[in-house]
């Protein structure tokens, strides 16, 4: 078929899409400010996991206590993991020994005993909390299309729930924004820079989008720019037509135009990889090297997307944190998103999530030690960068097998938080009641027989932790980025639910010193 000269202009211009969304930058480049932020000095980044396909998490966080263990193994005779092969966690408040993590979780399980990582417990999408009989007798909404990826993954991403039941701020009528988009939005009004602060290598596009702040989305690895190909005619092609492009003014100001966007787009997308190379080549070489080292793929890793998707973030934080001075981006604030999909498991899940595992921890141990190495170098002076990182998932899954060795689409589900700054060795929330005695027909926590868990706590309190450590402190700002979190809190305390459903904020984060 052939290709008009029309139809590649327009694909041309698809190409550009990630970078023309830092068509507002000639204000940044050369012209950044200092940021005066509250709290810590320093750069502190959020870095969200998202699980896709609805992770598992009742073999993720297991019981190990001789009760709700025999309860778990009844539930999973074929998928449930040996008691003796559990590794073991002891947690904070807990008795010892009482609940263990997926055999796979090796890494994982000497961060949390280290105390640099926690499990937040039964946590998921709320339009208000929530109990068994509001749930059955629908007295309080759901959120829309429970048990759909798509839409739960959105209400994750969004901490919307059910948009229909709050009223939006009038900015994001008609928008659909995520909440590390709606916190770049009030967070960086502080005009550090024009930089976009939500960058995006995976997981879903809604997280990061802002009401005015748009989010930069990069290739998984790191790579941002014009493609190319190994056909040296396509590429002199492609040069060609995009100058056309550049030339498209249509009587309008050439910031505004087809023009003005692309010229930006390639300036930024210079500017920003001389960040990244100025700002890698000013750490020490072994620095370099071991961080470089800590990511080599594992024998059995091959394929394996998202240990490179943390390596790049490693390297954009530490462009972020370098002055501007040197050559860096001098930001005080970043979020990151990355993904691993594969965790929608109706077969042969004790396969595929051990795997799916093994993937995770690598990942999660090798950026929490490359944050450890930049930390102890004296390239960031007295406030080294600071990250958290999170996990979120579609939803949870059914505590009962089915029989396909595997599990179908729940609700509750237990997240992972990691970092320097994270109150570890801890869980937080409520573990889930597992018995389903009479179909579990008296358990509280289950909205059915298979054992899909009604939150503890919602994806809101949840989010508005991590936010509120990134920066965002007044009532107006929680507001706008979680608009419904303050009903939520409300309906909790004049119902009587207990203490944590009653906070704002779920206390996995140290405070600032």
């Amino acid at each position: 078929m052939k290709l008009s000269r029309r139809h590649f202009l327009r694909d041309v211009s698809r190409g550009l899409g990630c970078l023309a969304a830092a068509s507002a930058l000639p204000r940044w480049l050369g012209e950044a400010e200092a940021a005066s932020i509250s709290g810590y000095a320093g750069y502190r980044a959020a870095v969200c996991v998202f699980l896709l396909g609805g992770n598992d998490s009742n073999n993720l966080l297991i019981p190990k206590l001789s009760t709700p263990y025999a309860q778990y193994k009844a539930a999973r005779p074929n998928i449930g993991i040996a008691n003796a092969d559990l590794l073991t966690l002891n947690p904070i408040g807990q008795p010892a020994a009482s609940y263990g993590l997926h055999p796979s979780l090796v890494k994982l399980q000497a961060l949390f005993e280290q105390e640099k990582a926690a499990i937040v417990c039964n946590v998921g999408p709320l339009v208000l909390p929530m109990r068994k009989a509001d749930y059955v007798n629908g007295t309080v909404a759901r959120p829309d299309n429970l048990f759909s990826h798509a839409d739960q993954q959105d209400a994750w991403a969004s901490s919307i729930a059910n948009p229909s039941s709050i009223s939006l701020p009038v900015e994001l009528i008609g928008k659909v924004t995520g909440w590390a988009g709606r916190t770049a939005d009030k967070l960086f009004a502080l005009k550090d820079t024009d930089y976009p602060r939500v960058t995006s290598f995976g997981g879903k596009a809604i997280f990061s989008a802002g009401g005015s702040k748009q989010p930069m989305i990069v290739s998984s690895n790191g790579t941002l720019g014009f493609r190319t190909s190994s056909d040296a005619g396509f590429n002199a092609l492609y040069q060609e037509s995009l100058s056309e492009v550049l030339k498209i003014h249509n009587d309008v100001t050439l910031q505004a135009s087809y023009g003005g966007t692309f010229t930006t787009a390639q300036s930024f997308a210079a500017a920003r990889t001389t960040a990244r190379e100025a700002a890698w080549g000013l750490l020490p070489q072994a620095t370099r090297e071991a961080i470089d080292a800590l990511f080599v793929l594992p024998e059995g890793g091959s394929g394996w997307g998202l240990p490179g998707q943390l390596y790049q973030v490693v390297r954009d934080l530490v462009a972020g944190a370098t002055p501007a001075a040197s050559g860096g981006l001098g930001l005080k604030r970043q979020v990151f998103s990355v993904g691993l999909g594969g965790f929608d498991t109706h077969t042969g899940q004790d396969v595929a999530q051990s795997s799916l595992f093994k993937q995770l921890d690598f990942a999660l141990d090798a950026f929490h030690q490359a944050l450890t190495i930049l930390r102890a170098t004296t390239n960031f002076g007295a406030t080294p960068p600071q990250t958290t990182l999170f996990t979120i998932s579609d939803f949870g899954r059914t505590f009962v097998e089915n029989s396909d060795k595997g599990t179908d689409h729940g609700w509750g589900s237990h997240m992972i938080v990691l970092g320097d700054r994270v109150a570890g060795k801890r869980l937080y929330g409520a573990f889930p009641n597992l018995d389903l005695t009479n179909g579990g027909t008296n358990n509280p926590d289950t909205t059915d027989s298979r054992g899909r868990w009604i939150p503890s706590l919602t994806v809101d309190q949840y989010a508005y932790s991590v936010a509120a450590w990134l920066g965002l402190s007044t009532t107006t700002e929680r507001d706008y980025v979680f608009p419904n979190l303050a009903a939520y809190v409300s309906a909790a305390a004049a119902n009587k639910f207990p203490a944590d459903a009653q906070k704002t904020k779920i206390g996995f984060l140290l405070a600032d010193a």
